[in-house]
């Protein structure tokens, strides 16, 4: 668990770090359902935890409260988890501390002009 929470918030650094080129290639792709989800989920207070306990095998996304696991279909976390590494590629997601993330700026205005849809 740590060495992914430390390899994602690397990825983070590293999108931001890449300046507006990085950035714009990503905002151009379109967002995927997981994605569109994940940033609709968190855009009123932008956290993003990352979860694993031992009775639910693997590490899921939580945004605003909200659980991106089941425990019948490891698939179902895995693909949030997957959205959330895009986000942090588009440099939506910065590493705040812990398993703690939180959205940027850029961020925050994509997940709240989801949410006027």
């Amino acid at each position: 668990m740590i060495d992914l929470v430390l390899s994602l918030a690397e990825l983070c650094k590293t999108a931001i770090a890449g300046g507006s080129k990085v950035l714009e290639a990503y905002s151009k792709k379109k967002l995927s359902k997981e994605e569109y989800e994940l940033l609709k989920a968190a855009s009123k207070q932008g956290e993003f935890v990352l979860f694993s306990v031992d009775q639910i095998p693997g590490i899921w996304v939580r945004a605003n409260g909200k659980d991106f696991c089941d425990n019948k279909d490891p698939a179902f976390a895995a693909q949030y988890l997957q959205a959330f590494r895009s986000l942090c590629e588009r440099g939506y997601i910065v590493y705040e501390e812990g398993k703690l993330f939180r959205l940027t700026g850029a961020g925050f205005e994509k997940a709240r002009s989801l949410t006027k849809d």
